[in-house]
């Protein structure tokens, strides 16, 4: 599938979720009246592997400077997304030139060394886990965190009912949204989202593209 399209049956479920988040109360309506169709585009263009390291690069740095390392990051190799074997035998200080923390570095050879020696299932076998044996999968390896696995299972596995709790942004303009003076803590926020079953990807979706004007 070409990169950022939505295959039918995820997108007759987007619709179906947008739909029911509409339906929970005046707020969800008018925000996704405001935002519009969800476009939860999926990654399938990448493999598993290669969708974990874009994430990887693109933690906890605004869009544009994860962007511009991540083009830099493929350019090195031709434009062309790297085989763990490339990324693997690619000396270090190239690498880093690109952009990556040392941390990430070493995040992204760890993934390459697991991908290498088929330490990480293809989208086949992530397809018959669940939620729970993926991030307790992935999470063995130094640096990846709950948040990379759920961005992994939201944008390229397509799985509909994974929340992010502890995204900054979310819990940032749920706070908005709903008009809480104070920011909610994850707890909170974790119940609140049992309401949103089994649509929490899209009511995520929704939350990042929560703007204060547009609603």
């Amino acid at each position: 599938m070409p990169a950022n399209l939505l295959s039918g049956d995820h997108q007759k479920r987007c619709i179906e979720g947008t739909k029911f988040l509409s339906s929970l109360d005046q707020d969800w309506n008018l925000l996704i009246s405001s935002v519009g169709p969800c476009k939860l585009n999926l990654s399938t263009e990448l493999e598993p592997y290669q969708a974990l390291i874009k994430s990887v690069i693109f933690q906890q740095l605004r869009p544009a400077s994860a962007s511009a390392i991540f083009n830099r990051f493929t350019q090195y190799f031709d434009s062309d997304f790297p085989t763990a074997k490339q990324i693997i035998d690619t000396p270090k200080n190239k690498l880093k030139e690109c952009g990556l923390s040392t941390n990430k570095l070493s995040t992204i050879i760890g993934i390459a060394n697991q991908e290498e020696n088929e330490g990480l299932e293809n989208r086949k076998g992530f397809e018959i886990m669940s939620d729970i044996q993926i991030i307790q999968k992935l999470t063995r390896i130094k640096g990846i965190g709950e948040w990379t696995a759920q961005m992994l299972m939201i944008f390229n596995l397509g799985r509909l009912d994974i929340f992010p709790v502890s995204d900054f942004a979310i819990k940032k303009n749920y706070s908005l949204f709903k008009n809480i003076a104070l920011p909610i803590n994850i707890k909170n926020l974790s119940k609140i989202s049992e309401e949103w079953k089994p649509f929490r990807s899209i009511a995520a979706w929704y939350l990042w593209q929560y703007k204060l004007k547009s609603c």
